[in-house]
Parts: structure tokens; C-alpha cells; sequence
């Protein structure tokens, strides 16, 4: 089996087990684009030295002395830091601190007491209901309602419990961001030394899941449960953003919804300008900042069939924007034109309307 790296998500800090090779990893969690930092090719080993001459053969005993006594006392000194460092990093296995009691510290987090570093959280990606485990001693046994299995790894490990995606039909659009999901059922553990605990399982909020699931239109029909693959009276159509949508037209659940929309701003750049004028916090004057001009291009899709049915391409918004983005000291003096998110809207806003 081939290793692994662990990394962490930039942007919402899940675990990543990256197989070696791989750059760009997309985060499972909440889908950001995820650029790994390799660490440098391994220094080149020294060439051997070359034999002594026959004028220092009288030193070479007493010198090969000194680099066994150094020696030694390196090895001593790497026996201590090992025997210092051990409790701190081994961990073993299934042995507390405390009694293995469960709690959860937010809404999707849940905790061994006596020990945080054991921790457990629940989410559903791309419609299905899981469980991340955090530093449980491998080979802990877990328990929900019919189902069970084993932990695998002492660093994280998935398990995944229900396939959802057949109730994100039923969801009301207005209400998406408040659904929650999944089993109610207690989930059962025992550690190795067995240690055993439960706690009754929450259920996960499915907003970015079914922001997950919608974007499948590009490759095909996204149907609900008990949909048949035909076209709909496309009176509805509900715009996708980065981590959000809006609705245009009457539909009340999301089986009701007949179009997704979506954009992209167009790599070709149309022209520049050059914004002046913007401070920062202390009032003091920051660099000009050039807009360049892109076309943003709309594309709606029939939900049920995957066809495309209006593509259109919108020119630039070529007004200065308010504020400057920045994070700290890093300044862009160079930015993409905004979208203009009111042209496309009114004009998504008139196609269901006909």
C-alpha cells in the first residue's frame, strides 16, 4: 500500500490524506481547491573522504579514539531525547486520561472529556451522512443502529453512514440553509482496553451538499427521489454561486426547481482602468489599482435532462469597485471586474417569466 500525507484544508481546516505525488487536492469538506507545499528534494549525500596520508598515520589512532568517544555520546544523547520525548508522542492505545465519556462541544463536534484530542465530527458530503474520527486508537470499535465496523487509523478516519440525497428534493428553497439531516440513532464505541461510551448523533447540516449535488448538472440530469428524466414547464430557475443560490420564479421545494444556472468569468482580457483614491484604515493613500475588464458567460441548464437551454455572455462592469480587498499587507494592484450580477439577474429573471 502505497503511503500517505496528512495535510490540513486552507480554508476550513479538515484532514487531507494525500497519496505522494499529488499537488492539488479538492478539500471533501467544503470543495476549495487545495495547493500542497512539497518539501524540497533531500540534500545530495557528501562524496567519501579521501584515504589519509602516510604523514598522518601516526595521528589516525588517536583521531579514530576521538570519533568513537563522539560518537557514543551521540548515541547516548539521542537515547535521552527519545526516552524524553516518547510519552509525548506515543499514545497507548485505548489508555485515557480519564473515563471515556462523550459530549458535544458544538453543533457538529463531539468530545472524549478527559481527552480533546479524541474528537469526532459529522457532516454530509456530497449526500451522505458521515463521521470523521480524530485520534482514536486504531482498532476501536464504533456501533450506529445496523451498522458497524472498525477505526483504522489513530491519525483520522471517514465512516460513512446514510445516503440523504434522496430527501434534498423535499428541502423548501427558502429554507435550504437550515435543513439538517441524517440518522437518529446513537453511535456506540469501545476503545481497545475496553473503554466503552455513546452518545446520541446529531444531525448535519446539508446546505453545501446539496450545493455539491445541483453542480452535478454539468455532467448530466440531477434527479430527485421518483423524478422521471423529462423536461419540466422551466418556471423556475435557481442561480449556484460559490457557496450559495438564489431562486428566480415559484417554486417552493427543490424538486420543484426546473433550471440551474451558472457563470464564469471569460480569461480574455477586454481592456484596463486605472481606480484611484482608496485609503486604508489610518486614512493614509494606497497604490492605484487597474481593473481588468472580463466577460462573465451565463449558462442555464435543464435540471431534469442536463441540456443546456440559454447561454449568454455579459460585458464587464467597468465601474471602480468601492473598497480595496486586501489581506494584511498583501495588496493586488492588479483585480478581475466585477460580474454584473444585475444584468445577469434581470435577464434570468425574464426567462421564467415568459
Amino acid at each position: 500500500m502505497s503511503p500517505v500525507n496528512v495535510y490540513h484544508c486552507q480554508r476550513c481546516i479538515a484532514p487531507l490524506e494525500v497519496p505522494p505525488g499529488i499537488r492539488t487536492i479538492v478539500c471533501r469538506y467544503c470543495g476549495t481547491h487545495n495547493e500542497l507545499q512539497r518539501p524540497g528534494p533531500p540534500a545530495a549525500a557528501p562524496h567519501p573522504a579521501a584515504p589519509p596520508s602516510r604523514s598522518l598515520a601516526a595521528a589516525a589512532p588517536s583521531r579514530t579514539l576521538a570519533a568513537i568517544l563522539i560518537g557514543v555520546a551521540i548515541a547516548v544523547a539521542m537515547i535521552v531525547s527519545v526516552a524524553i520525548l516518547a510519552p509525548r508522542r506515543v499514545r497507548v492505545p485505548g489508555a485515557l486520561r480519564g473515563p471515556l465519556d462523550l459530549e458535544w462541544s458544538n453543533e457538529r463536534k463531539f468530545v472524549v472529556k478527559s481527552d480533546e484530542a479524541l474528537y469526532g465530527e459529522v457532516s454530509i458530503f456530497e449526500g451522505t451522512y458521515q463521521i470523521t474520527f480524530h485520534g482514536f486508537p486504531q482498532g476501536t470499535r464504533w456501533k450506529v443502529a445496523e451498522k458497524s465496523g472498525r477505526i483504522e487509523s489513530d491519525i483520522y478516519d471517514i465512516i460513512k453512514l446514510d445516503n440523504v440525497e434522496g430527501q434534498l428534493g423535499r428541502i423548501p428553497v427558502a429554507r435550504y440553509r437550515d435543513t439538517l439531516l441524517g440518522p437518529k440513532a446513537k453511535l456506540e464505541i469501545e476503545l481497545p482496553s475496553g473503554q466503552a461510551a455513546s452518545i446520541e448523533l446529531r444531525q448535519a447540516d446539508a446546505a453545501m451538499s446539496l450545493l455539491s449535488v445541483l453542480d452535478r448538472v454539468k455532467n448530466g440530469p440531477v434527479l430527485f427521489e421518483g423524478e422521471p428524466k423529462q423536461e419540466g414547464d422551466l418556471s423556475s430557475v435557481l442561480l449556484l454561486e460559490t457557496a450559495s443560490m438564489k431562486l428566480f420564479g415559484q417554486a417552493v421545494l427543490l424538486q420543484d426547481v426546473d433550471l440551474v444556472a451558472f457563470t464564469r468569468r471569460l480569461p480574455e482580457i477586454k481592456g484596463r482602468k486605472t481606480c484611484t483614491g482608496y485609503k486604508d484604515r489610518a486614512g493614509e493613500p494606497l497604490p492605484d489599482l487597474t481593473i481588468r475588464f472580463k466577460e462573465t458567460e451565463a449558462t442555464v441548464l435543464d435540471r431534469r435532462t442536463g441540456a443546456v437551454v440559454q447561454k449568454k455572455v455579459f460585458p464587464p462592469d467597468e465601474e471602480c469597485p468601492m473598497f480595496r480587498v486586501s489581506i494584511g499587507d498583501d495588496r493586488e494592484r492588479e483585480q478581475d471586474s466585477y460580474p454584473p450580477t444585475r444584468d445577469i439577474e434581470s435577464w434570468l429573471s425574464a426567462l421564467v417569466q415568459r
